[in-house]
């Protein structure tokens, strides 16, 4: 009884680490994704763009970027299923 108690909850963590990695990558890619479309809108070389933050909620997420440069950080925001819907230069101050 035992091994069949360890062997389950060893299955439902594996299950959960897998859920919580994927759930990594998806968000590398967004943030990937969105350093890109603010290299080719600004001109700015991949390592001159880097991400700042990123708020992700239900119904989307905000991702910060930061250009080298640039007075403000820039923004991308995607939908919930992870599709970039905007690029836009953020406001100083």
């Amino acid at each position: 009884m035992k091994t069949v108690c360890l062997l389950t909850a060893l299955i439902a963590l594996t299950a959960c680490t897998g859920g919580v990695s994927q759930g990594q990558s998806a968000k590398e890619d967004l943030q990937a994704s969105c350093e890109a479309l603010v290299g080719a809108e600004t001109g700015a070389r991949p390592a001159d763009v880097s991400t700042i933050s990123t708020q992700t909620e239900p119904t989307g997420s905000v991702i910060s970027v930061s250009v080298t440069g640039a007075a403000a950080p820039w923004l991308c925001r995607a939908d919930a299923s992870g599709v970039i819907t905007g690029v836009e230069e953020g406001q100083e101050g």
